[in-house]
């Protein structure tokens, strides 16, 4: 995959239209039906258009690299560990600041597994094949990794905006634009990862992961009843995210670097 197709600008405005057509289609029967989980459907609709866009213009050898070239590789323990605690760690220091680091009061939202964990895995694979798998490289292609998660970040955030309309897929009492902010720095954190692995499987783990965090600890306003410790999270998360831009910007502020599978 070293040379993308040429219309790679335009496969990108298209995946990202019908993406974001097809969640607002899901999320708009949601409404009328008055079923709120008919919403969970858009999940899986980024790895689906991606799928059909791959399997359309690079058949059978194009879904084997996005399927399973980026999936079943050699990565390092280094980066399998950071994808798994990476968000997690900054949202329990968040929450630990808030209680000025007292332990004793450190307390999990929660402790029940399922059905939770399904769902979280499930959101993580039916989005990671779309974003990182297939949109990401061809982002790279054309900008260097900052711009290419911003903008990747954006359209990522501008998708969930109809499930934000119906009450659904953003946490209550957020505003949007809070939402949006946290989904790009987000995206800052998974690509740098995806720079260094090519893997969409450390991509699915940090979703996973993310998602666990702010499921089952006490981070969001809903839970906690106010925006302080995650206005603390993001601040922490902002602050990784421009250390590791400044130190790596040799690598990760340079489109020539980057290098595919």
């Amino acid at each position: 995959m070293n040379n993308l197709n040429p219309n790679g600008k335009r496969e990108i405005i298209i995946f990202s239209v019908i993406v974001i057509a097809l969640s607002s289609i899901i999320c708009f029967i949601s409404y009328k039906l008055d079923n709120p989980n008919v919403s969970i459907l858009t999940v899986f609709a980024p790895s689906i258009v991606a799928l059909i866009f791959t399997a359309i213009t690079n058949g059978k050898k194009g879904l084997y690299e996005l399927f399973v070239k980026q999936t079943v590789k050699k990565t390092g323990l280094k980066w399998l560990l950071i994808s798994m605690v990476g968000i997690p760690v900054l949202a329990s220091l968040a929450m630990l600041t808030s209680l000025d680091f007292d332990i004793s009061r450190f307390d999990l939202r929660t402790t029940q597994l399922l059905p939770q964990i399904v769902v979280i895995v499930l959101i993580a694979v039916g989005e990671e094949y779309g974003w990182r798998g297939f949109l990401l490289p061809r982002l790279m292609d054309k900008f260097n990794l900052l711009y290419s998660s911003i903008i990747l970040g954006l359209i990522w955030g501008i998708w969930h905006f109809p499930a934000y309309l119906i009450g659904t897929g953003v946490p209550l009492q957020m505003d949007f634009t809070v939402f949006l902010l946290w989904v790009i720095l987000g995206t800052l954190f998974i690509s740098w990862i995806y720079y260094y692995t090519k893997s969409v499987l450390t991509s699915i783990i940090v979703h996973i992961s993310a998602n666990a965090a702010f499921n089952y600890l006490l981070i969001l306003p809903e839970f906690t009843g106010s925006m302080n410790t995650f206005w603390l999270f993001i601040l922490f998360l902002s602050v990784l995210m421009i250390m590791i831009f400044y130190t790596k910007r040799t690598d990760l502020l340079n489109k020539d670097n980057n290098k595919y599978y």
